[in-house]
């Protein structure tokens, strides 16, 4: 089961939505119309609510532990892609050892739609090695 939270520009506070199954999950994804979101911000007149839009799903893994993505609307029908699970990694001054990181982040900025789609697809599938391999710290402009 997944927890998602949707926050939309043309309200004050995130929508929740506990305990979806995956087909759920990808309807309200789905929902949102990523390629023309700033041109419906324009065409509304107002200032918009909150500056930000973005879809967040979370789950716990085989472990019981959090795994969250999160997609954000970026300019000209880009998204950001962010996702945050436990990792273990280096860390020490002068002895370097492994350590859990619970929230270990890696985010990608001005991504295409259909790649951010794949994403989600491959979250709800479990499919944490397409996102370890493909979702990673990446600047703005990055073609995919």
């Amino acid at each position: 089961m997944y927890d998602i939270k949707v926050q939309s520009p043309f309200s004050r506070n995130p929508v929740t939505h506990a305990g979806c199954n995956s087909e759920k999950a990808l309807a309200l994804y789905q929902e949102i119309n990523w390629e023309d979101l700033y041109d419906q911000i324009e065409a509304s007149g107002d200032s918009p609510e909150n500056p930000f839009y973005f879809f967040e799903i979370n789950r716990r893994n085989s472990l019981g532990e959090q795994e969250t993505l999160c997609i954000s609307g970026c300019l000209r029908g880009r998204v950001g892609i962010g996702y945050m699970r436990p990792k273990m990694e280096m860390k020490g001054f002068f002895k370097k050892k492994e350590v859990l990181n619970p929230k270990f982040a890696t985010q990608m900025d001005g991504m295409d739609s259909p790649f951010a789609l794949t994403c989600v697809e491959a979250f709800l599938k479990g499919d944490s090695g397409f996102l370890e391999e493909n979702v990673i710290n990446q600047e703005e402009g990055f073609e995919q």
